[in-house]
């Protein structure tokens, strides 16, 4: 004989797993549509994490985590040699946390310093506010050489006559 209780555990948890999955797959779906998240590994961005929670229920803590020592599961065509190859290591993993279970991030500390990459963030947009700043003043000085009133001859009484 079956015990009920555990179907509806059971049944509870399924529901919970499929809950799970539409989050983790709503979450992946937002993360892989910015052109950056292809490079946050490469940033030290190895940690991601959302919980989700709405009224009583309590789904947990999502953790989209970089495993550096992971194989790929992408293949990758090489024109040279016409080959279908995986030799990339690194992927990103998932798994979730049950409410109240402690978090426990799987990269390191992030390898650049973040006044480094500060300075140069100001040092680049500096840079690309004076490039724009001396295009908008070459296209105002253009715009002052082809006013109308400079095409106007001169006056009559300003005009060289020397008969």
């Amino acid at each position: 004989m079956t015990d009920w209780s555990d179907r509806i555990i059971d049944e509870h948890q399924k529901r919970i797993d499929e809950m799970r999955y539409v989050c983790a797959t709503q979450m992946k779906f937002g993360l892989y549509r910015n052109p950056a998240f292809k490079f946050y590994h490469s940033l030290g961005i190895t940690d991601l994490f959302q919980g989700f929670k709405n009224g009583d229920i309590d789904l947990g803590v999502y953790h989209l985590y970089w495993d550096k020592e992971a194989i790929n599961t992408i293949e990758y065509y090489d024109p040279k040699t016409g080959e279908r190859t995986n030799n990339i290591k690194g992927d990103w993993r998932e798994r979730w946390y049950n409410p109240g279970e402690e978090i426990k991030p799987v990269g390191g500390p992030s390898p650049f310093d973040p006044a480094k990459v500060t300075a140069m963030w100001e040092r680049e947009t500096k840079r690309r506010m004076e490039k724009q700043a001396q295009r908008v003043l070459e296209q105002e000085l253009e715009r002052l050489q082809d006013e109308p009133w400079r095409r106007l001859p001169k006056p009559f009484w300003e005009e060289d006559n020397d008969e």
